[in-house]
């Protein structure tokens, strides 16, 4: 029984940790791929106020600047410029990542193409680059070279064919082709652009939303490009970014890792801890195990000692035995893995691979793991029991094991705790992730079907007819609203835009949100002063804003504002009239502070594009609505497929390093708890074996089932609860450095710590007094008799 617990223990422990390991060396390896990799970094952007623009992004003509001005530091550059679009072969369409960039894209990352020129993976201004799951997908083929694909241009509505001149080897995960999370399929190149049919976007230095790459010479460190940074900037930077933007260099090779503030690495070294606890419970419950039943084998190891048995070759024979059980435990969690990966996979968000397709890394991460295991497990009983005294080992004396007794208890008292921490942990996160998804926003996003699949032709003509097909989609029954915008509430933010108020020369920066009369009805957006955008006759009347109270706090005005005038993107942009105010509402993640929000209609010359339809549906029968929709929009745009989300999911999808990180203690504390309850089985199991006198003797001289078992939960209710004691200093810390992470977030409260407390004290006395109550209704006449 004993040695089957702790197989069991030890194969729950090394399954976790193995699963938590390969995700880990997975996520340690993106990017390692790529050629020169200690060579390659991203520029950052660090701007001295807020909304300005984004810290991933930065001036258009920055790399290829740095590229021609300083060719002694800088060996090449990559730009990009993400894009969603309808793809088109045939009567195949497909919403579909694409990448508009430089042309180095191949040569300067190495990457691996299964057909086409590696040199020249662009040979004009209409190739494309595809990858192998698109070609698959499209022409069922990977040999899909001088095939055309149609791509249709959002200035203008039309449609332009790409010829397919190189097709990229399916990527093994890294940050040029999965950016921001998104895999691009398809590749354009940026120079004599097709697509945007406005010329080489990275040549506008007003242009503040390029992600830009270098690759630096050999030798060259980032430090030494900073004062040729400050030139460049100085030099080029427009007059709105002067003194607000510094860059900085960010390791290629480490920024899968630390981008987000370091939200990937926070995520590894919360589950390494968690596999780590999980491991570590179940060697304590090896060790607490092997110290009950040492003294099974004192004698054993004295008549070894007596016939001229060594105490190295105790050793060995301890740490051999403890490695078997490893090895066995191991073995059994191959199993165990391959049953659990699917479902860790969907968790982690990642591929986990097969067992048997292990790199030699992950082999001996397995191997050593095993190994280090077993080694741990087996060092009381090799190196303490291998130096008992002869004399009192042949006799079997029971408490002759060096601190036996106090060690189980410390040990007891470390499992405890680190369950109770764990446990406490998992509660916390769990109301932070409730309180996410139950707080008020600011507005509704129930109900509320996003379509994202419309034909892109952004000019006055284009928002037109996207109004005349929304007339279309209003008319479907169960549509209760539909609203057409740019921006919809999903985390993305909009454009970053400079406002100055009247009479003012200081700009405020907003994130700005491009939509129709109808987007605060859609959404339940509470409307504070004013209308939501001037509309007459059906026609909108240009010139007018919304803000949102954040907004207006940021102004400095006093209310009412309604008719106050501010002018956007510098001080002799296009004056705009204030027409109402919103109250505030989370447009992106309740890790960041609202945010001041300045919304527009889509009409405006400066804002004219659009991408999505957000329909509020009726409760009633949303199945049949859906299939009505997508049955009107096959009709009024044929040529885009049909992709529709719902605005909940969109919502989820903001948290999912929360939702993943609440699975996963959830699934830590259902594991601690079941090996440090099997591991209280088993100590009491063999505390009751030892002790089977002493309860035989206390009944002889009166002592009921209900004393006796007292006496043993006496025992282990101060062990429970010193490691209360100790763990929730622990927990609060732990927690409350985890909740700083959000701008809101909960207030920890007694609940959780009690209910744990409770709960441990509750489920231990249970597993005690189960065992305890056969023990002590045995008759003690047999008890006594036994030697």
């Amino acid at each position: 029984m004993f040695s089957l617990i702790n197989i069991f223990c030890l194969a729950v422990g090394i399954t976790f940790s193995m699963i938590i390991g390969v995700f880990v060396l997975d996520s340690e390896n993106v990017n390692t791929d790529i050629q020169d990799i200690n060579s390659q970094y991203i520029i950052k952007s660090k701007w001295k106020q807020d909304n300005m623009g984004l810290d991933i992004t930065t001036l258009g003509p920055l790399a290829k600047t740095m590229k021609d001005e300083y060719p002694g530091l800088v060996a090449n550059y990559y730009r990009f410029d993400a894009v969603v679009n309808i793809v088109s072969v045939g009567d195949k369409h497909f919403r579909t990542q694409i990448s508009v960039g430089d042309t180095t894209l191949v040569s300067m990352y190495g990457f691996p193409l299964l057909y086409g020129n590696a040199k020249q993976a662009f040979t004009n201004g209409q190739s494309a680059v595809v990858t192998e799951d698109f070609a698959l997908k499209f022409f069922g083929k990977t040999d899909v070279i001088n095939k055309v694909i149609t791509i249709q241009t959002p200035s203008d509505g039309g449609k332009h064919d790409f010829a397919i001149t190189a097709v990229l080897k399916k990527p093994s995960g890294n940050t040029v082709q999965n950016f921001t999370g998104l895999a691009y399929q398809v590749y354009l190149p940026m120079d004599a652009n097709q697509y945007f049919q406005g010329g080489d976007k990275g040549d506008n230095w007003a242009n503040v939303f390029m992600v830009s790459m270098l690759e630096l010479k050999k030798g060259v460190k980032p430090a030494g490009l900073e004062r040729p940074f400050a030139q460049v900037l100085e030099k080029y930077q427009p007059p709105f970014v002067k003194g607000n933007l510094k860059v900085q260099l960010a390791p290629m090779s480490s920024y899968y890792l630390k981008e987000n503030d370091g939200a990937v690495q926070k995520t590894l070294t919360t589950l390494s801890l968690i596999a780590a606890f999980i491991l570590l419970l179940a060697i304590i419950n090896f060790v607490n195990i092997n110290i009950g039943t040492s003294a099974y084998r004192l004698k054993e190891i004295g008549l070894r000692k007596v016939f001229g048995g060594a105490k190295m070759q105790l050793i060995i024979q301890y740490i051999t035995e403890s490695l078997v059980l490893t090895f066995t435990a191991a073995v059994i969690s191959l199993s165990l893995y391959e049953m659990l990966r699917p479902m860790f996979s969907q968790l982690l968000f990642t591929t986990l691979g097969h067992f048997w397709q292990f790199s030699l890394a992950k082999i001996s991460f397995l191997l050593l793991l095993v190994i280090i295991v077993g080694f741990i497990s087996g060092i009381y009983p090799a190196f303490v029991l291998s130096s008992s005294n002869v004399i009192t080992a042949v006799k079997g004396k029971i408490n002759s094991p060096k601190g036996g007794l106090f060690l189980r208890k410390l040990l007891l008292v470390v499992q405890f705790t680190l369950a109770i921490v764990v446990f406490i942990s998992a509660l916390n996160v769990s109301k932070q992730v409730s309180y996410f998804f139950h707080k008020d926003i600011g507005y509704n996003k129930d109900q509320v079907m996003i379509i994202s699949s419309l034909p892109r032709q952004w000019d006055s003509a284009g928002v037109e007819k996207m109004k005349m097909t929304k007339s279309e989609l209003l008319s479907v029954p169960g549509v209760k609203n539909v609203s057409l915008s740019y921006d919809i509430p999903d985390g993305n933010s909009g454009a970053n835009l400079n406002i100055y108020p009247q009479n003012n020369n200081n700009f405020i920066s907003m994130i700005g949100i491009s939509a129709d009369e109808s987007f605060a009805a859609v959404y339940g957006i509470k409307s504070k002063e004013g209308v939501f955008l001037h509309y007459n006759g059906g026609a909108y009347i240009p010139g007018n804003i919304v803000l949102n109270e954040t907004a207006v706090k940021a102004m400095g005005w006093e209310y009412p504002v309604i008719g106050k005038t501010v002018r956007i993107g510098g001080l002799t942009g296009p004056l705009l009239t204030v027409v109402g105010v919103v109250k505030d509402f989370h447009f992106e993640s309740l890790q960041k502070s609202v945010q001041p929000v300045v919304m527009y209609d889509i009409n405006e010359t400066f804002s004219r594009a659009y991408r999505y339809f957000s329909i509020k549906l009726s409760a009633a029968n949303a199945g049949g609505v859906i299939n009505a929709l997508q049955d009107k929009c096959k009709t009024l745009f044929p040529g885009t497929g049909f992709e529709y989300s719902f605005m909940d999911e969109k919502f989820q999808s903001l948290y999912l390093s929360e939702l993943q990180l609440q699975k996963a203690a959830g699934i830590a504390t259902t594991l601690n708890l079941i090996i440090v309850f099997m591991g209280i089985f088993g100590v009491v199991a063999f505390t009751l074996a030892k002790r089977t006198k002493e309860i035989a003797m206390r009944k002889v001289l009166g002592a009921d089932v209900r004393n006796i078992i007292t006496i043993f939960l006496k025992e282990y209710a101060l062990l429970i609860l010193l490691a209360n004691i100790i763990a929730w200093p622990l927990a609060y810390s732990i927690t409350n450095k985890w909740l700083e992470n959000y701008a809101y977030r909960i207030q920890q409260d007694f609940i959780p710590y009690l209910f744990v407390c409770i709960f441990i004290f509750i489920t231990a006395f249970v597993l005690i007094t189960a065992q305890c109550f056969k023990v002590a209704n045995a008759n003690p006449v047999n008890s006594l008799k036994y030697e």
